[in-house]
């Protein structure tokens, strides 16, 4: 079997931005942004444009990169456009919130993901991924994004909650993906227009996001109840945001809109980019014999016919060099974008007030100066060795600076253990006929689906 050249299976093969008419590229975005980006954009240091009179700037450089996402972080804010497509959803959470809002939360969360506390939920990791491994058998097809996505729904609703609120989970997942579906830069929000104005789909997403919040609404109702009645909060995360209190600030806690917020947060950014990352590994992985045979090794030497545990992670280096290279040519979080308060210029570039910048992870991850072999599934760009010699913010999967994700420390080990669990006993290879296209809607998810064929090792 061929080494994989992921150039096979992007969105569409680069081709310079002025060969393609500005409908076409406007609806390019609406669909699936990553597809949008010319040849230019995988080679240059920075690519400027305008767009419907708006500055735009794609920062392709590291340097760059780490002047916007740490060194004049104050000085760059979230895009309103991104803000419009993702408030509704997620309300004002860690990933939509500014300012010293922004860093409230962030305080008030950095205890719910210490390294004690990520590690109590290993054992949950691993039993969500056996349950699954005992429900399948040699020969059966499994759609493993579908698959990835519920078990890793489970295991986050289970931390969230404690006790298993199987019914909740199923309901919740169905509601985010519903909402996915319909999240999308429509062509009024490109142009700027008011809230008020129609968009296409926007029915369908408002129904999606009521049942979520029926579920979480109702979730955090009846733990207050008990609170309430003298019960403890739980050490789950809804019983920790519950109990949560700002030491460093006024020592207040939060309200149910926060707590709602956060737990739309969790359930987008603690399952759907996890399985996400995970669905692009099963897919890789099954289109290279070389690193089945590596990755196998190593599972089958580290755990000795035994499922893993935590103290497994550590040893399981090249299972997660895998998946740190899926999320390399697929990373969940493809693209961000920052606007300017106030007037910069970092290298050679002006960057104007209002001035968007844009920060894709797709682009640096495939860059031609930063990557030997761009387009080429290869889980030894993440040997030590290699890594080490890598410039920082060329590789950022889960963002950088201050905003990097809270969440990365228990997504990587969930990751690692989901995918030791399942490899041990079955490999997986695409079904015969499938095609699978990235498609970036909040994540970029493979669609239409994951058809493959578990077969028992």
């Amino acid at each position: 079997m061929a080494v994989v050249d992921a150039t096979d299976f992007m969105p569409v093969k680069p081709q310079p931005m002025q060969r393609r008419n500005l409908i076409k590229i406007i609806r390019t975005i609406r669909d699936n942004v990553v597809a949008a980006w010319g040849e230019e954009a995988y080679e240059r240091d920075y690519v400027q444009y305008k767009m419907f009179m708006r500055r735009v700037v794609l920062a392709n450089h590291p340097d760059m990169i780490r002047h916007v996402m740490l060194d004049n972080v104050a000085n760059y804010v979230r895009d309103p456009l991104g803000q419009r497509i993702l408030e509704p959803g997620l309300g004002n959470g860690l990933l939509t919130s500014e300012g010293l809002d922004w860093k409230r939360q962030r305080r008030l969360m950095a205890p719910i993901f210490s390294p004690r506390r990520i590690q109590s939920f290993g054992p949950l990791m691993t039993e969500r991924a056996v349950a699954l491994a005992d429900t399948l058998q040699s020969g059966q097809r499994i759609d493993m994004a579908e698959a990835m996505m519920h078990v890793t729904l489970e295991i986050i609703a289970r931390s969230m909650f404690g006790a298993d609120p199987a019914s909740d989970v199923s309901q919740v997942g169905a509601a985010m993906d519903a909402y996915q579906v319909t999240v999308r830069p429509s062509i009024p929000d490109l142009l700027g227009l008011p809230a008020w104005f129609p968009r296409q789909g926007a029915a369908k997403g408002r129904a999606a996001l009521s049942a979520m919040d029926s579920i979480i609404n109702g979730l955090i109702e009846r733990r207050r109840k008990l609170i309430a009645q003298g019960q403890p909060a739980g050490d789950d995360l809804l019983g920790l945001l519950l109990s949560a209190r700002d030491t460093e600030g006024d020592g207040s806690a939060m309200e149910d809109r926060e707590v709602r917020d956060h737990m739309a947060t969790f359930f987008l950014a603690g399952h759907e980019t996890t399985a996400t990352a995970l669905s692009w590994a099963w897919y890789l992985i099954s289109q290279d014999a070389a690193v089945q045979a590596k990755l196998w090794a190593e599972i089958d030497g580290v755990l000795q016919g035994r499922d893993p545990d935590w103290g497994d992670i550590e040893k399981l280096s090249y299972t997660r060099m895998v998946i740190e290279e899926a999320m390399r040519l697929y990373p969940p979080a493809h693209t961000t974008s920052r606007v300017a308060v106030q007037d910069d210029r970092v290298l050679d570039v002006d960057i104007p007030k209002g001035t968007a910048v844009i920060i894709s992870p797709w682009l640096m991850h495939r860059h031609r100066r930063y990557w030997s072999e761009p387009d080429r599934f290869d889980p030894e760009n993440f040997a030590p060795e290699r890594a080490a010699q890598r410039p920082r913010f060329v590789y950022l999967p889960f963002g950088a600076g201050p905003r990097i994700c809270i969440g990365m420390a228990f997504a990587m080990a969930e990751a690692v253990l989901i995918l030791a669990t399942l490899a041990r006993r079955f490999r997986f290879d695409l079904a015969p006929g499938a095609k699978v296209e990235p498609v970036a809607k909040i994540t970029l998810r493979p669609q239409p689906g994951l058809p493959m064929i578990a077969s028992k090792r």
